[in-house]
């Protein structure tokens, strides 16, 4: 008989981890672009079906509810205030699993390669930090005699493995028998099994628990990732960044150890910088922060966390605003805006035959061609302002923002560092919101991160985006907000926030589909502007 598999997920996270990332269920903490049920699941991958157990009260996203369905996984919704134990009873009295085997996974914990195809064992890992762990106490034989839960700060007992989160069981009634008795205390449930079953334990070093706020950013570096022309070494210390392209790396070096220090206080701090085996390359301290995008795209937190977030934003903005030069800002954006976005199209034509000089077509309603559009564009920007120059990150969209809630300060990453060919630490300020518009508004993180739905046929496009509630809060609260006398979504700023969408074409070669959807998004915002 094929094992009932459950993912343990029936309680929203604890405190600290909710303040970071909202209430959200354990499988549904974001790790970096994904969520952490996507990871869970490509480690169980060959298992049978599998039922997730989520809380009653949770509205799973519809894409997410979607992409659990395509990989065979039922959600089980089950009332809140339940124990383990209990919850795993309710579990299997619902589905009426029977006599058969049971696996459990616990909802905040990834664990590699698990014994898929055993039962009667639980996996063991070594402790990760000084929380309350269960311990396994076994015989000469290897059999596990029982789990004991050691308190909080203590060290434990040395040589002694950790139940990891991960249990199978030949028998699902046995096992609801055990819990049942022991009025849904999980551990004390499996003791009671333990006394009536064999069970070995699986040792393995590869298990990350990212259910509490330690654990959880330190489970979380062991699955960084970086984009593929940049590469980013992270050892829990620094985070070295490297590159044959000498010119740009250097440049962010030089903005990290240039910009003034009311400006640093919101940045990486540089450590070290210089070329090594012909790469150059930067260090910076490593963070063990939120990235802004996760919590955009897959965090739940409420409206006021939201504001503080955008107000952190604004004291970066307006650091930056505070230290001009003499030159004009409008030579920077025209650089930026105008000459680069025809570049890339060009470019983007070049390699793939986009027509970009033909007229296209967005939910059925005629678009002007993307180079028309582009040039529609640099005509709305305000190139003639008068404004100088102040210091510019470049890059400043959600994907390059650190926040730390006890400070309530972005930490911003990534710095551009050049205008054109010109390396330095000042630009256009309406750049820097162009950018931070094209993640609130744009929602270029939730393209990124695929949470969105586009199609094209004969040069008609369509794109649709999961709803997310904090995108109208912050598109309105960027439109009441104003930085050194530019409002944030000035006709300006909307113009080059659209243009950023044509620009980055080329940038995403590897992905096709994102470059449709980047092209669907920038005749959106397009006819969204041209309605202004």
């Amino acid at each position: 008989m094929a094992p009932l598999r459950l993912i343990m997920s029936g309680a929203v996270v604890g405190q600290e981890l909710a303040a970071e990332f909202g209430p959200l269920p354990p499988s549904f903490l974001p790790v970096g672009t994904r969520r952490l049920y996507e990871l869970q699941l490509d480690a169980l991958e060959g298992g049978e079906q599998f039922h997730m157990v989520v809380p009653e009260t949770f509205q799973v996203p519809a894409h997410d509810a979607r992409r659990l369905a395509e990989r065979g996984v039922e959600l089980l919704p089950i009332p809140e205030g339940l124990r383990l134990g209990e919850a795993v009873v309710y579990a299997v009295n619902s589905v009426g699993a029977g006599e058969g085997p049971i696996h459990i996974l616990h909802g905040d914990t990834l664990i590699g390669a698990p014994p898929l195809d055993r039962d009667d064992v639980i996996v063991g890992g070594p402790r990760m930090s000084e929380y309350a762990w269960a311990e396994m106490r076994r015989g000469d034989d290897g059999r596990v005699l029982s789990l004991d839960t050691t308190p909080a700060g203590e060290d434990g007992h040395e040589g002694r493995p950790i139940a990891a989160g991960y249990f199978s069981f030949s028998s699902s009634l046995g096992l609801v028998r055990a819990l049942s008795r022991m009025r849904g205390d999980f551990v004390a449930g499996v003791n009671r099994y333990l006394t009536e079953r064999p069970v070995e334990m699986v040792e393995t070093p590869e298990w990350l628990d990212f259910g509490h706020l330690q654990t959880f950013f330190q489970s979380r570096l062991a699955v960084t990732t970086a984009r593929a022309f940049n590469t980013v070494r992270i050892d829990g210390l620094t985070a070295r960044k490297t590159s044959v392209d000498r010119a740009k790396i250097r440049a962010e070096a030089h903005w990290l150890n240039a910009i003034p220090a009311p400006v640093q206080i919101h940045t990486a701090r540089l450590l070290a910088h210089g070329v090594d085996d012909g790469r150059a390359f930067y260090e910076t301290e490593y963070e063990f922060l939120p990235v802004v995008s996760e919590l955009f795209v897959h965090g739940l937190l409420g409206r006021h966390s939201w504001m503080r977030i955008l107000a952190a934003c604004e004291a970066l903005l307006a650091a930056c605003a505070a230290d001009r030069s003499e030159d004009s800002a409008d030579a920077a954006l025209r650089t930026l805006c105008v000459d680069k976005t025809l570049a890339r199209l060009e470019r983007h034509a070049r390699e793939t035959g986009f027509p970009i000089d033909r007229p296209l077509r967005f939910d059925g309603q005629p678009t002007p061609s993307l180079v028309e559009i582009a040039e529609r564009l640099a005509a709305g920007l305000d190139l003639e302002s008068g404004r100088r120059e102040c210091v510019m990150h470049g890059d400043l969209c959600f994907s390059n923002l650190l926040y730390d809630s006890r400070v309530r300060r972005v930490r911003a990453l990534d710095p551009r560092g050049l205008v054109g060919e010109r390396p330095g630490i000042y630009g256009d300020l309406r750049y820097d919101l162009a950018k931070l518009a094209h993640s609130a508004v744009g929602r270029y993180d939730q393209i990124i991160a695929g949470r969105y739905e586009a199609t094209e046929h004969d040069g008609d496009f369509t794109l649709a985006f999961e709803e997310i509630a904090a995108q109208p809060w912050l598109e309105a609260a960027l439109g009441e907000t104003t930085i050194d006398g530019e409002p944030a979504l000035s006709p300006t700023v909307r113009a080059a926030m659209t243009g950023l969408f044509l620009s980055m074409l080329p940038l995403h070669a590897d992905r096709p589909d994102r470059q449709r959807a980047f092209v669907a998004n920038a005749l959106r915002l397009f006819r969204d502007l041209d309605a202004r």
